[in-house]
């Protein structure tokens, strides 16, 4: 990570020098006055509740912390937020080290242990303590300190032209996939396609695939629902990472209790993402209905054996956390024994 920080400090002190010109016209200064960076929206789900995670951390400091947010990318990456931060691009920042493209390896990796989960909330509830029982997490958050924690929404199969209710019905099927979810699709004769979510709409529209692997907030964010017909719910769990921090160097200059109110609200904003990101759920699922896809619920026992099937590639990626001298195989242990 080292490496890849020496380049984007460079880009540090012209960020610095923006936000003091933009800072600069405040009419009075608090205290301590911080950068929020994030790539999405306020109107985003995760924005929307920065955006009141801000103002309980102003209220709760009785105005000592001042917070300006930089929203859509304006200041901060997606894939290598963690190290523009920790090199100062901003004072805070939305973070998603699962999408770098290198380091945080038992963060990036620890999403795939936990197949089958369709509970959000629980895996959330899961990850945190993982967190707080493995120092190797936060290990490789080197230069930030983290605020928050983000859990995925369960994905499902949408699809065009038939519902999926038994595993024989993915026989032959095209379904644009993430990676991790190529092989079990594979097991039971489906070919699993990659491709960038922006061209999905297009490739459903013309039957270049046969569905996609989304969530239910995709048949309106992404308009699926006006090319797909079925939404069948066999579960795709994300797991959880690491997804608001702090600059090490600001968060070390703070007193004792600015630092409490920031640390005691860790499960607040957590929660209140998963809260958010569910209203958007429950907004696309209505979306969909409105425009004729048909839901239809998966067997218990269909779920199971599906499930099974992402287990052989759970166990080569903790053997080879194990190898990089990671808890992979403690943490695989702990999720499945939770389950």
């Amino acid at each position: 990570m080292t490496t890849r920080r020496t380049f984007i400090t460079m880009t540090a002190a012209a960020a610095a020098l923006a936000g003091a010109v933009l800072g600069g016209s405040a009419a009075a200064a608090a205290e301590f006055e911080f950068s929020y960076a994030s790539p999405y929206s306020p109107t985003h789900p995760y924005g929307a509740a920065d955006v009141e995670w801000i103002s309980r951390i102003e209220e709760q400091t009785d105005g000592r912390v001042k917070i300006t947010p930089y929203w859509g990318r304006s200041l901060i990456t997606s894939r290598e937020g963690v190290d523009e931060l920790a090199a100062g691009v901003a004072d805070m920042a939305y973070v998603a080290p699962i999408y770098a493209r290198s380091g945080y390896e038992l963060t990036r990796n620890t999403p795939a242990l936990f197949y089958g989960f369709a509970d959000a909330g629980k895996v959330l509830d899961i990850y945190m303590k993982l967190w707080d029982a493995h120092p190797q997490f936060a290990e490789e958050m080197e230069g930030v300190h983290v605020l928050g924690f983000n859990v995925g929404t369960p994905m499902h199969l949408q699809l065009r032209e038939k519902p999926v209710n038994t595993l024989d019905d993915l026989k032959g099927l095209r379904i644009r996939s993430a990676l991790d979810y190529v092989g079990p699709l594979a097991d039971f004769g489906a070919e699993g396609v990659t491709m960038p979510m922006t061209e999905t709409y297009p490739a459903l529209q013309k039957g270049v695939v046969d569905g996609v692997i989304a969530p239910y907030e995709a048949l309106k964010s992404l308009s699926f629902a006006e090319v797909v017909k079925y939404y069948s719910e066999l579960p795709h769990s994300r797991g959880a990472y690491p997804s608001r921090a702090i600059n090490k160097a600001k968060w070390d200059s703070l007193p004792d209790d600015i630092k409490a109110v920031f640390d005691d609200n860790i499960e607040w904003i957590s929660l209140k993402t998963l809260e958010e990101a569910q209203k958007a759920e429950d907004v696309g699922k209505a979306y969909g209905e409105e425009k004729g896809v048909q839901f239809n619920a998966v067997a218990d026992e269909v779920k199971a054996e599906y499930a099974e099937h992402f287990a052989s590639n759970a166990k080569e990626v903790a053997a080879k956390l194990d190898e990089q001298g990671l808890p992979g195989s403690d943490v695989l242990a702990e999720i499945r024994a939770a389950y």
